[in-house]
């Protein structure tokens, strides 16, 4: 990477003098919104009021399309163009006229760059690419330039572009027209369609939200509206969402500070909503009528904790974002991903099957110089992350393929191919098991080895610490894990099989004790602890916690449990969720129960209630004091402490299971099986989407379908 402060190619002086000169005192052309038969545009001509006339010419230069418009004060001087009677996927020019004398005065035209293209029509196959930046300013001109050479079909500012962070209306649009005026961005708009969102600068405050900054959000959206071309600009007169519809990729841009504390969560009346209650019918309606197969979920925020001490992330307003993922897998919606900036370090994060596949959440930020190494924190989903400045990435969307392809892009100014993801569309479209088999995430039978036999396959195999072993013929159906204590043997897995803050969960594990606490004592006996991130430590990340301790009387055994769990935000509009330690939760059993032969223990958990079985039969039901979803999951430590060491099991495992449900008692039942288990169900089928314009043949066992992650430059791995 070349140091910040790095002089723009020699030729950028030649670009320059291609731009006419009246040009440079001017805003725009920008390309805005275009769809397979409209488009829309905008241009300033500077301080000055003056009807303007757009024409559009076919590749013959016969004008198709016109619209007049005059730049008028009240608007800043900015005149929006709309032209109809287009034809999908077809290559246009245009012109800018002056209708000032009664003569028309071309001012732009095809010979200064002006052209663009209209999109894919519905059931065409093809290749669509879209350039997407967050965090950009006047240090941002090596990526526009970047971009250029690249010809994406459409550039998506994704939030932060630019700051603004003032209340007053005269201060904000000169930020956007200074923004929009830098000489390859001016370049760059004029040919290439570009739509926007806002972060919290651009909506006018750092880690503002519609209360914090509701001395500004109105002039902050009026000049937004003024110097973006967007076919929507959300309800009309509050807040700035809308779509871009690409034929083969449909573009969510969503809207998370207008409404932000301003009102009850249409999904929790308890907490208070980020999206408010018609951007979320809105959300929720164009999801089920999107016909294009990937369709990319995108704001300014991050839709993890940013673990600071600011709450603009979707981690704050968990509720409606599980609410979206829930609605996105009940309803078999496939190619969904999701992308955030804001945080000035890029991401790519995995979250495994939570939409009924895995959910790719990709972060792109800064496309300045100002990078911020302490937001790139652990979590259990991150695979990769890179702190360089002047970043943007790319999707491109090719349906021409079988399977067709998502491919992920992530670049530097400089031209360096940082990583690349592809990902084919039937790892895109919803999977499910029937019966025992639906939201199995982990499944660790021990026969022959430690692998993980659940739809998760080797993401969560389990890896054997100080010496821990399988034995071939001593468990309930062939293999069994056998651990020593005195050696601190245990098993990790280092990657999290459940859902972030996911609403429940159920495990199943078969346990034969060669030893029990001693009465009296106070040795403990894990029989499974979820960690924070994917390695052993003493951090709080214990959802997920099952163990045995001495009991007050000497013929019995405590089987303890405890779990970490959200408690949510109150009061300010400034504060956000917290982790909360719940438990312990004792239940006194006889130590017959464990004593030489095999036992069944499971526990299930509702957000509400944790419930604790043993051979088949419920034996305790312990309710929460503060109802939550589980915190944070990582790893796993089987048969031991989430620090590994200290307090472990000792002797035999077998049969441990996962789900991302609370299983039914009548599940439980058979689940032990009279004492005589039986292996899991594992299968998964594709669901019949239905939801795009594709055909349903990607189904599994179709050719070309592996997940191909590029670790190509800078960057460092994420959680193991």
């Amino acid at each position: 990477m070349k140091p910040a402060n790095f002089l723009l190619p020699s030729f950028c002086a030649g670009l320059l003098a291609s731009l006419p000169t009246q040009a440079r005192a001017q805003t725009g052309p920008l390309v805005g919104t275009v769809k397979t038969t409209e488009a829309w545009f905008l241009y300033r001509p500077g301080a000055v009021v003056k009807p303007l006339r757009l024409s559009v010419l076919d590749s013959n230069q016969n004008v198709v399309g016109t619209n007049e418009s005059t730049s008028e004060a009240e608007v800043d001087y900015v005149a929006k163009f709309h032209i109809t009677g287009l034809q999908a996927s077809t290559r246009y020019t245009y012109k800018i006229e002056d209708l000032s004398t009664g003569t028309p005065v071309q001012i732009e035209g095809p010979a200064d760059g002006l052209k663009f293209k209209t999109r894919l029509a519905e059931n065409t196959r093809g290749i669509v690419t879209v350039a997407i930046v967050s965090c950009a300013n006047s240090t941002s001109e090596p990526v526009w330039e970047r971009i250029a050479t690249l010809n994406p079909d459409q550039l998506v500012l994704g939030g932060d572009t630019p700051y603004i962070d003032v209340a007053d209306l005269a201060t904000a649009r000169t930020k956007h027209r200074g923004f929009l005026e830098t000489p390859f961005m001016a370049s760059l708009i004029r040919s290439t369609s570009t739509v926007g969102i806002w972060d919290d600068h651009d909506f006018g405050l750092n880690n503002g939200n519609g209360v914090t900054a509701a001395d500004r959000r109105a002039n902050t959206r009026k000049a937004f509206v003024e110097y973006r071309a967007h076919e929507q600009y959300g309800n009309g007169t509050e807040a700035v969402y809308h779509k871009v519809d690409l034929g083969v990729m449909e573009i969510f841009l969503l809207d998370p500070r207008w409404f932000s504390q301003t009102a009850a969560s249409p999904v929790d009346p308890s907490q208070k909503t980020t999206f408010g209650t018609g951007q979320w019918q809105w959300i929720l309606n164009s999801l089920k009528a999107s016909r294009a197969p990937f369709k990319v979920l995108l704001m300014g925020e991050v839709w993890e904790d940013k673990k600071n001490s600011e709450n603009d992330d979707m981690f704050t307003y968990w509720y409606e974002r599980d609410a979206l993922f829930d609605y996105i897998r009940a309803r078999s919606l496939p190619g969904v991903v999701t992308v955030g900036g804001d945080i000035h370090v890029s991401r790519h994060l995995v979250h495994p099957q939570r939409i009924g596949y895995d959910l790719h959440d990709f972060v792109t930020s800064p496309a300045h110089t100002s990078v911020i190494p302490s937001l790139d924190v652990p979590h259990p989903s991150l695979e990769w992350s890179s702190q360089q400045p002047r970043q943007f990435m790319t999707f491109t969307a090719d349906t021409r393929s079988n399977p067709p392809k998502l491919t992920a892009r992530f670049y530097l100014a400089d031209g360096s191919l940082q990583r690349e993801v592809v990902v084919p569309y039937d790892q895109l479209t919803p999977k499910q098991g029937q019966g025992l088999a639906r939201d199995l995430r982990a499944y660790w039978p021990f026969d022959g080895d430690l692998k993980n036999r659940s739809v998760l396959g080797g993401r969560v195999d389990a890896d054997a610490v100080n010496g821990a072993a399988l034995v071939k013929d001593g468990g309930l159906r062939g293999g069994a894990i056998s651990l020593n204590r005195a050696s601190g043997q245990y098993l990790h897995v280092g990657r999290s099989a459940l859902d972030d803050n996911g609403a429940a969960n159920t495990v199943s594990m078969w346990c034969k004790p060669a030893s029990l606490p001693a009465h009296g004592s106070a040795d403990r006996h894990f029989l499974m602890e979820s960690t924070l991130g994917g390695t052993v430590g003493m951090d709080a990340g214990y959802s997920i916690s099952i163990g045995l301790q001495a009991a007050p009387m000497a013929g019995q055994v405590d089987l303890e449990l405890f779990t970490n769990t959200f408690k949510p935000a109150t009061g300010a509009s400034t504060s956000s969720p917290t982790p909360l330690s719940q438990g312990g939760f004792s239940c006194m059993l006889d130590r017959s129960l464990f004593t030489n032969r095999w036992s069944h223990v499971a526990v299930t958990f509702d957000s509400t209630t944790l419930r604790l079985y043993v051979d088949g039969a419920q034996v305790a039901t312990h309710s929460l004091p503060v109802p939550g979803p589980a915190a944070e999951t990582g790893g796993f430590v089987i048969g031991g402490h989430r620090a590994g060491t200290g307090r472990n099991f000792d002797g035999l495992l077998d049969e441990v299971a996962l789900w991302s449900r609370a299983l039914s008692a009548e599940e439980i039942g058979s689940l032990y099986h009279a004492g005589v288990p039986q292996a899991l169900p594992t299968a998964t089928s594709a669901a019949n989407t239905g939801g795009d314009t594709l055909e349903d043949k990607w189904a599994p066992g179709s050719a070309d379908r592996s997940l191909v992650f590029r670790h190509l430059s800078q960057g460092t791995p994420g959680a193991p």
